[in-house]
């Protein structure tokens, strides 16, 4: 099949490299925003998701006037697609909600870093589902992240549940690489705008019910409570991952790798510098051994 990047207008390389920064220091926000809503875990991501819906279908609206992409369509045909849609919007609601529960028991590097781990969870789902033999320096790779894992671990504690809020992280990014798979193959054959505003739909349905259980309240009570939550779905979600989905149709696979590394460490950066979270010298060489293994991981799987 013929690489999107052939069919899309090309783009001056310096602009390209400015929306991925811009998508970076979006993306970064992330797990301060939700350590800082005042709504619980499971409403938060429902916000985060749901608001976000307005702006990807205005998106969809300005994808329509510029024209599809060869061969792409704008509706989805629900008998061929449906399964796979509906497959990675609860994915996708799973990863915010683990996620939003991660950063309650642990620290926003931990949660971070290990968040992070979705590339190497990708491959290791390929090769499970569809047979793609990964690589001996992937192996590697992969054992020095989970030991890189178990030094974010043992350091780093916010409380007792931390180890619990470390897990929560790893199924945030586990469920997240089956989330990219599913949406690599509805790409083949759909648009980005209309797969972002059906899965922002349908994916907000799964923390909306965890809220409702739980009992959580649904309503901001002040206006930066109000902030937090629209800064993660319009700035977090919608400006983030739609940048960060139009620089990577001209930016290489390599460097855009690498500069996607930079995620975690400027989330880290900004718990230590607005939430006051200490960096410990065991989760600075865990995170850095986590870090340069999904490098390592991405280079193998190609």
């Amino acid at each position: 099949m013929p690489d999107p990047r052939d069919r899309a207008p090309r783009v001056p390389a310096h602009l390209a490299a400015l929306q991925l920064a811009f998508a970076i220091g979006a993306l970064s926000s992330t797990p301060i925003l939700f350590r800082v809503s005042e709504l619980g875990p499971s409403a938060t991501a429902f916000f985060r998701t749901l608001l976000a819906v307005p702006v990807f279908m205005m998106w969809l609206r300005l994808e329509r006037v510029r024209g599809s992409e060869a061969g792409l369509r704008f509706s989805v045909s629900w008998r061929r697609e449906g399964a796979e849609l509906l497959l990675a919007s609860a994915l996708f609601g799973g990863n915010i909600l683990a996620y939003a529960w991660a950063l309650r028991f642990t620290s926003v590097a931990n949660a971070s870093i290990i968040g992070n781990l979705a590339p190497i969870f990708v491959s290791l789902l390929s090769f499970f589902l569809f047979g793609e033999r990964p690589s001996r320096v992937f192996i590697v790779a992969m054992l020095a992240a989970i030991a890189g894992v178990f030094l974010l671990s043992s350091g780093g504690r916010l409380d007792g549940g931390a180890l619990l809020g470390d897990a929560l992280a790893a199924a945030s990014a586990l469920v997240f690489g089956g989330y990219l798979i599913i949406v690599a193959r509805l790409r083949q054959r759909l648009v980005a705008a209309v797969i972002m505003v059906w899965i922002g739909a349908l994916s907000s349905l799964g923390p909306l019910l965890g809220a409702l259980i739980r009992h959580e309240p649904l309503l901001a009570q002040s206006l930066p409570g109000w902030g937090a939550l629209i800064g993660l779905a319009v700035v977090s979600y919608a400006v983030g991952q739609g940048l960060l989905t139009s620089a990577l149709a001209y930016v290489s696979a390599a460097f855009s790798s690498v500069a996607l590394l930079s995620l975690p460490a400027i989330s880290v950066v900004l718990g230590w510098a607005l939430l006051g979270e200490p960096i410990t010298v065991e989760q600075g060489t865990g995170g850095a051994i986590v870090l340069a293994s999904i490098f390592f991981a991405r280079r193998a799987s190609g």
